[in-house]
């Protein structure tokens, strides 16, 4: 656990978000510590995917900032932040394990493979090639490649997609444990979560008129 982690702070402000010509998400204003959860609601296509990756670093925004600590997250390569979105990411041709392995390496993380796939239930899929996983077994080999990152914030679209009861149940429970801890967990999804703790807001994304 990171001791400093309730220190941690993002800030958005003021953001507004285009799509081509469009204004899509306007004026979006929120800030978060350690131990804060987040649910972005709204329709579909109303812009919640461009808003986490805006927030993430991914898409720059027409107007506003994010401030992850401190620094813009569209100046600086932000560090801490994960952003899973709705494709898993994952090396077709390597194992779970290989695929691990990998992001391992570019995470520097000393959590252990096995350690990880058992958290996650895949541990007897663990020589399966990724091409070769079901939709939910890739989705569970996405949250052990999160918890492998060691990021103190999660931003999160649509994490329960292709899961069944128990995968959802798992979803809730690793964020449930990673607030806990003191991190930070933005979650976009048509229902909330269910153990998103006591910190816990709603941020809705309505139609921009004009």
């Amino acid at each position: 656990m990171n001791t400093n982690s309730h220190a941690d702070r993002i800030d958005v402000t003021g953001l507004d978000i285009l799509r081509g010509d469009r204004l899509l998400v306007e004026d979006v204003n929120f800030s978060m510590h350690g131990g804060d959860t987040l649910w972005v609601a709204g329709r579909n296509g109303i812009g919640k995917t461009s808003l986490l990756r805006c927030i993430a670093g991914l898409l720059r925004p027409a107007h506003g900032k994010v401030n992850w600590n401190g620094q813009d997250v569209h100046r600086h390569a932000p560090q801490g932040i994960a952003y899973q979105g709705h494709q898993d990411g994952h090396k077709p041709n390597l194992t779970a394990g290989e695929n691990l392995a990998f992001w391992k390496t570019i995470y520097k993380s000393d959590s252990e493979i096995s350690t990880v796939l058992d958290r996650v239930g895949l541990n007897d899929r663990a020589h399966v090639r990724a091409k070769g996983l079901s939709a939910g077994q890739s989705r569970r080999l996405a949250l052990a490649r999160l918890l492998l990152s060691g990021a103190r914030l999660w931003i999160l679209d649509e994490p329960a997609a292709a899961m069944d009861v128990a995968g959802q149940d798992l979803i809730d429970n690793l964020i449930a444990e990673h607030v806990a801890e003191g991190g930070l967990a933005m979650i976009a999804s048509h229902t909330p979560p269910r153990k998103i703790g006591k910190h816990s807001r709603v941020l809705t994304i309505g139609d921009v008129h004009g």
